[in-house]
C-alpha cells in the first residue's frame, strides 16, 4: 500500500482537498447511503481504487451509458470514505465542482482565455469541466467548417483552449468558443474556387431543412450546399464522390452554394 497515497486521500477527506484522476472504469457497487447497487465510475489512485457513484458524478441524472462516454476523462474529486483495509475509498467529483467553481468562476470575464477539459463527446456536441461546470459546446463554435462526427476530431480527457464568450454565473449560462483560435478557411476562399468553377467533392450530409446534399471539398475542409436537379433519377449516397458547379460563396456567413452535375 502507497503510504504517502494514502495520506493524500486523507487529507483529501479530511481538509476538502481537491485531487484529480482519470475514470477507467466502471463498476456496480453496493452503496450503503442508497441500500442499493449503483453505478460507479473507477479511477486508480496510485494502488488505491477510488469509486464514484453515478449520484456523485454530475448535477445531472446520469446511467452507465453517461459513463461509459465519460471513460478516459480527467475529473476532479473529494474523498467521502476511505477504507484502507480493502484498499479502497469513495468520492464525490459534485463537491469538487462546487468547491472549484465557488473558488475560480468569479475571477473569469468576457473575452478572458483559458483551458477547458473535454469530458464527454457526442456527434454534434462536447461537454467540456469549465471550473466545476459541465459546458457544452456545439460543433458551430469549435470549427469554422462543418463538423460530421465530432468523435473523430475529440477525445474525453484531452484539453482544449476556448476563450469565454458569455458568463453569467448567477444564471448558470456559459458560452465558450475555440473556433477563434483556429484560422479560418472563408477568408481567403476565393483564392481556391471561383462562382461558375466547377469541382470534385464527397457527400458528407444530408440536411434536414435544406433541400439538397453537403459536399465536402476534395483537398479542403470547405463544405458546400449543393442542389440536387430533377433530372436525376439516383440521389447522391453518403460518401459518393460527385462533381459540383459553386454558383454563389458568401464569405461572411461561411456558405457556398452550388448544383450537382454528376455523380462520379
Amino acid at each position: 500500500m502507497n503510504e504517502l497515497a494514502i495520506k493524500e486521500l486523507m487529507r483529501s477527506k479530511e481538509e476538502s482537498r481537491i485531487l484529480t484522476g482519470k475514470i477507467s472504469g466502471i463498476e456496480d457497487e453496493y452503496y450503503k447511503i442508497k441500500n442499493e447497487n449503483i453505478s460507479c465510475a473507477i479511477i486508480w489512485y496510485e494502488d488505491i481504487k477510488i469509486l464514484i457513484p453515478s449520484t456523485h458524478l454530475s448535477t445531472k441524472k446520469i446511467n452507465k451509458s453517461m459513463i461509459r462516454g465519460m471513460l478516459g476523462a480527467e475529473v476532479d474529486f473529494i474523498i467521502i470514505e476511505i477504507d484502507t483495509t480493502s484498499n479502497i475509498a469513495i468520492a464525490s467529483r459534485m463537491a469538487a465542482m462546487e468547491l472549484r467553481s465557488n473558488l475560480e468562476l468569479p475571477k473569469l470575464k468576457v473575452n478572458d482565455t483559458v483551458r477547458v477539459r473535454i469530458l464527454a463527446v457526442g456527434v454534434k456536441h462536447i461537454i467540456a469541466d469549465f471550473y466545476g461546470k459541465e459546458v457544452i459546446i456545439k460543433a458551430a463554435n469549435l470549427q469554422h467548417t462543418y463538423i460530421l462526427n465530432c468523435k473523430e476530431l475529440y477525445s474525453p480527457g484531452e484539453y482544449l483552449k476556448v476563450k469565454i464568450k458569455n458568463i453569467d454565473i448567477k444564471n448558470d449560462i456559459f458560452e465558450l468558443d475555440a473556433k477563434c483560435f483556429i484560422e479560418n478557411p472563408y477568408k481567403n476562399i476565393r483564392k481556391y474556387i471561383t462562382e461558375n468553377g466547377e469541382y470534385t467533392g464527397k457527400v458528407v450530409a444530408f440536411p434536414k431543412r435544406n433541400s439538397g446534399v453537403i459536399v465536402k471539398l476534395d483537398n479542403s475542409n470547405i463544405t458546400c450546399l449543393i442542389r440536387v436537379p430533377a433530372k436525376f433519377n439516383n440521389y447522391p449516397h453518403f460518401l459518393d464522390n460527385v462533381l459540383i458547379k459553386i454558383t454563389e460563396i458568401k464569405e461572411s456567413k461561411k456558405l457556398i452554394y452550388g448544383y450537382l452535375i454528376r455523380i462520379i
